[in-house]
């Protein structure tokens, strides 16, 4: 389950990537967020995933996913979470601040994001084998 989630996250971002290079050169608000979103969605499935190899749950809130980071001693990934979703999800797709460079940098932080749980994903599956 957890390698199909890392799979679809990237699939999701691949396609927030095409997206959002689209609405920049049409100039397009509408795709410029929705990209935006896909881009914060990518992380979520990643980071369900993770914590569905760690913890053995899926969580169903951002509070809840939050809260387990914190309990598994992930407080970097807690934090770097809550940053990319304020700049995707919150500004971006909420309130439509149109800052590209911002939302550039947070897409390419979540594609590192994804390959990071995913590599950590992989070794801890193994160890608990």
């Amino acid at each position: 389950m957890e390698a199909m989630g890392f799979g679809l996250a990237r699939e999701i971002l691949k396609y927030a990537e095409e997206e959002l290079g689209k609405a920049l050169r049409l100039n397009d608000a509408f795709l410029y967020r929705n990209a935006a979103d896909k881009a914060f969605l990518a992380l979520v499935v990643a980071v369900n995933a993770y914590i569905g190899v760690v913890e053995g749950v899926e969580p169903v809130s951002h509070g809840e996913r939050r809260k387990i980071l914190r309990k598994i001693g992930r407080e970097d990934l807690r934090a770097l979470y809550s940053d990319l979703m304020k700049t995707l999800h919150e500004e971006a797709f909420y309130q439509g601040v149109y800052q590209p460079d911002e939302v550039e940098y947070a897409v390419r932080k979540v594609e590192e994001v994804v390959a990071q749980l995913e590599e950590e994903a992989k070794r801890k599956a193994a160890g608990q084998r």
